[in-house]
């Protein structure tokens, strides 16, 4: 289970009342800025928690990161908290909370900037399919989320191209392009810095904290989530999954029940070749 970092969060310009049990430890922002984009510092015990977690299943050397940056939307943290309060009430309050998970979720280049400025959307992007119901997939392992990223805007290509690493496992790759600030990259870059400076032959995936709360087997035909209680119209299960005793996807259908947290650049090679 994800646990929320309690250290003093920076000042909130929401109009409502931000504690640090309701905001993660983001650095300072400029409070003109919707959203900042910050690189993780690899060596930092959050770099170093994201790496190991990739890694656990795309295995280093063949899958070698270039790049983290964390997301810092105050407007989606808030739905995501105020998601989370909500279903704690439903749990009966008192210290009950929803299960929360971070888990992955593969996508394409052209779709970064929208989800990291308004959050996922399941009506649009339906790469997935709809095995487990018509809603937002996640994996819990990084190598699920792999299957549906894309390679400079082709999801197809199978062409290689000769490239030689010399990175560590928990080493990023360097670049020289657009370098985040200490005050981060701002919206208004973010579209460029997938579009062009990135890496062309890099994967993105995110790591996503996920509001899965009580779940149950999906199916292609569901729109929102079975009934939890069927004497009780209102009560319904929170996500559905592909084995209840031992999930691998998960899926929500209410788009507040994510938060994407980071993005992971990323390059895939086999032999000092790269697969894109």
């Amino acid at each position: 289970m994800y646990k929320t970092n309690n250290k003093k969060p920076p000042s909130c310009f929401l109009s409502i009342s931000c504690t640090s049990e309701e905001l993660p430890f983001w650095q300072s922002m400029d409070h003109l800025a919707p959203v900042v984009l910050y690189d993780v510092n690899p060596f930092a015990k959050e770099g170093v928690e994201i790496s190991t977690k990739f890694h656990q299943t795309l295995f280093y050397p063949e899958f070698r990161i270039q790049r983290v940056w964390r997301i810092q939307n105050p407007i989606l943290w808030l739905h995501y908290s105020l998601k989370k309060k909500q279903l704690s009430q439903e749990l009966g309050g008192a210290g009950r909370y929803p299960e929360e998970r971070q888990l992955f979720h593969g996508t394409f280049r052209d779709r970064l900037e929208p989800i990291i400025k308004q959050g996922f959307d399941w009506r649009i992007g339906k790469t997935h399919g709809k095995k487990l119901g018509n809603g937002i997939y996640f994996g819990r392992h990084a190598v699920g989320a792999h299957e549906f990223t894309d390679c400079g805007g082709d999801n197809k290509s199978t062409r290689w191209k000769t490239h030689i690493f010399y990175s560590k496992p928990l080493q990023f790759q360097s670049t020289n392009h657009l370098q985040a600030s200490e005050n981060g990259t701002a919206i208004s870059d973010i579209w460029s810095l997938f579009k062009y400076h990135s890496h062309t032959d890099s994967h993105f995936m995110l790591a996503v904290r996920v509001l899965v709360g009580r779940y149950t087997m999906g199916k292609p035909s569901l729109l929102r989530p079975p009934q939890f209680d069927e004497r009780d119209l209102s009560v319904r299960y929170d996500s559905c999954v592909d084995n209840v005793s031992a999930p691998q996807t998960f899926v929500i259908f209410d788009q507040y029940q994510a938060y994407p947290e980071y993005v992971i650049e990323y390059q895939h090679c086999i032999n000092n070749r790269l697969r894109v």
